[in-house]
Formats: C-alpha cells, structure tokens, sequence
C-alpha cells in the first residue's frame, strides 16, 4: 500500500494512492481524478478522461487570460471524475450566492493532509470551507489491499442557522484509451428522460426533446426513429444528455461501462434508495453526457467553428434535474418520480458513501455488458447477460470508510 504527494501534469499537486493492481491521482485543485489505472498486460491503463485542452501550462487561472479559451476555471483544470456540490450544472446565482459550474467541490483547493497507510489501506482525507456559502465539507479516499475499487465518504455540514437547499453528484468521465466505440452502458434504471428545449444541447444534440422511454436501446431521435445509447457509437457528431431514475426500491446503485474489446470493466457505485439511512446523502439519477464529438467551439475544438477534437462519456450519477443546477432543482422538484434537490438544516451535517471499480475480467463474461450488480459482505456480484456471475472481493457496505 503505497501513498505519496506528487506532482502530476501540468505541476498540478496531488496525492497517489496506489496498490498492486490500481492506483488513484487526487488533485488538490478542484478535487479532480485525473488518473484511475488497473494493471494491463503487463503495464497500466487509465480509465479516465484526459481532455486535449486541459491547461498544463502550470499558470494560474487569469480571468483576462484565459476565459476566451477556456471560458470557466473548470474547463481550465478538468478531467477524470470530481465531487459536485451544491450545484450540479452550469454557473448561477441561488439566492445570495454565486455559485460556479459544478459547485464549490469542483472550483476551489481541497486542503489534503498527508497519506497514510496501513497493512491493507492507504488513504487521504481532505477538507474545504467555501467562504461565502455556508456548506465546509471533508472527504477520505480509501484503496484497501486486493480490491480495484477508489472508495470515497464526502460529508457535508450547513454551518448557518437556516436550511439551505442543494444539488450533487459525482461527475465520473471516461475517456481514450479505454473508451471507444463498442463499449457497452449499463445500469438498473427502469425509465429515462431527455431535457426539454432550451437546454445547453439544443444545437449539439439528436435527442428527442422531452422524451421519455424505459430503455437506454430504445431513444427517440428528433429526426424519427430510435437510437440504441447501450453502445458507445464512437464519433458522430452530436453531445447528447439523458437521465436515468435510480430506483426507489433498490439497496444499490450502479452504472457501468465495459469495453468488450480491451475486457475491462469500470463501475460506480452507491447506496441504492432503499438503503438509505438519516445521515446519509442520496443520488437519485444516473447522466449520461455523450461528448462524441458535437462542440466546434472552444474549448472543445482548436477555434470556433472548428472540429470538436473531444471524446468522452460522462457516467455520472446525481440528484438533479438534468444537468441544468440548483434553480431548475429547486423549480422542477421531481423527475420521474424522484426529487431532482436535497435540504440540508442549519448545523445538520451528511454524508455520501462511494465507490468506483475499474479492473479487467476474463473470457466472454461481460461482452455483452452488465445485466446487474447485487452487494452483500465482502462482496460485489456481477451478473452477466449469459446467466453467468462473479464475485469481485469489495466493501461494498462501506464498512471501512464509516
């Protein structure tokens, strides 16, 4: 068990939190993971979006500067998967506050204390305090000895008198060398919908507006017919958006993305509805952001007007409304019959329980994708569409980050 302070690109510091078989990259900027490899042929490969634009000039952000290009500090720093809090989506102001793109989780340094490791584990606790809003949150990263899973707990606290409303999510994005055309989504929602008009993919989308469907297989397009989204097309054109309503009744919820080609698997997972106790923070909604190329502005392109040179699939798992922040929340209340905000009351803390599993499998187990994901001690049970399963040594309960 091995963990470190590092510097990774762009002089960016970071903590590595590694083992045999996995290794994790935590930035202190912004909370992002850049970096989160499994062993592969004799080497490591990385499930994580690496975006072409990320700066690693080493320069701080400089609104004059860089906001041309960029537009907002997120872009200038983003990759991998993040924490969004207390507003999943665009920049706003919610009442007295301004909140950024993705949330104060997802804008400011994390102060993270040293690494420690034990026999089995190697972890990283970290804090924030946010300044002008009222939430302070702290968050451990855990790797345990033979489990390929990045456990993380977010806990968050109102530190004022009033009961402050609030979204969240995890914004788990994948990108080259594991994703690529032929991988195959996976999750255990039961009904799906796409934005209305008047969304960020209005121009970028081929999405039915406002549609609904209980298959990820079966999606209206706005030109007619369907498009099958379980298979990952590769570039097409288009940066589409559909949410997914995690099932009240389930103890767990998962999403998955498997490449059939490479037989690797990455899946995150959380406590289903139907697990929930007081303390803890609920994610209603599996997002799918399908970024196949559908941006020819910056930064997703060299210039506007020209080619979108990004690919990635953005499995993230929220409460919201769509990706659209905490006012469209807060406005729209429910979204297929679960609650699209969260309240959090004055002096009352929470906290999120968090997992994600990258790691290879063998034969022709999973090439046709994850019909579903059970818990029970010590393990995770992955059944495939063939009737065939397998046990993956995890805490799933959380057991070890409590």
């Amino acid at each position: 068990m091995k963990g470190e302070r590092i510097r990774e690109a762009g002089n960016r510091e970071a903590v590595l939190l590694s083992h045999e078989r996995l290794r994790v990259v935590i930035d202190a900027d912004k909370g992002m993971v850049p970096e989160l490899s499994t062993r592969f042929r004799g080497g490591w490969i990385n499930a994580h979006w690496q975006p072409w634009f990320r700066s690693n000039s080493g320069a701080h952000w400089q609104q004059e500067t860089h906001s041309p290009f960029w537009k907002v500090p997120l872009l200038y720093d983003i990759a991998g998967n993040f924490p969004c809090f207390p507003n999943f989506g665009p920049d706003q102001s919610y009442h007295s506050y301004s909140l950024p793109p993705h949330g104060y989780t997802a804008f400011c340094r994390w102060t993270q204390n040293s690494p420690v490791s034990t026999e089995d584990t190697v972890s990283l606790e970290s804090a924030l305090e946010t300044g002008d809003h009222p939430f302070s949150y702290s968050k451990k990263d855990l790797l345990i000895q033979g489990q390929n899973v990045h456990f993380t707990k977010l806990t968050v606290r109102n530190n004022s008198g009033e009961t402050e409303a609030y979204n969240c999510g995890w914004h788990n994005t994948v990108g080259a060398p594991f994703l690529e055309s032929g991988c195959l989504i996976d999750n255990n929602s039961e009904q799906y919908a796409v934005p209305p008009e008047g969304s960020e993919f209005d121009s970028t989308g081929s999405l039915a507006f406002g549609t609904f469907t209980d298959s990820l297989e079966r999606v209206p397009l706005r030109d007619g017919g369907t498009a099958n989204l379980r298979i990952v097309p590769g570039v097409t054109g288009n940066t589409d958006f559909i949410s997914g309503a995690v099932p009240r009744n389930c103890h767990l919820g998962w999403s998955s993305v498997v490449n059939p080609r490479l037989k690797l698997i990455y899946l995150s997972f959380f406590k289903g509805p139907a697990s929930l106790g007081a303390e803890d923070i609920p994610l209603y909604f599996y997002d799918l952001w399908m970024n196949y190329g559908g941006r020819p502005y910056t930064p997703w392109a060299a210039c506007d007007g020209y080619t979108d040179q990004t690919f990635c699939l953005g499995a993230e798992n929220i409460t919201g409304y769509y990706g659209s922040g905490l006012n469209d929340s807060v406005k729209n209340p429910e979204l297929m019959g679960n609650p699209t905000h969260l309240n959090l009351k004055g002096g009352e803390e929470k906290t999120l329980f968090y997992g994600t599993l990258f790691q290879d499998y063998e034969g022709d187990l999973f090439d046709k994708g994850i019909r579903s994901v059970e818990a029970e001690p010590g393990f995770l049970i992955l059944n495939s569409y063939n009737g065939q399963y397998v046990k993956i040594s995890c805490d799933a309960a959380f057991e070890r980050l409590a």
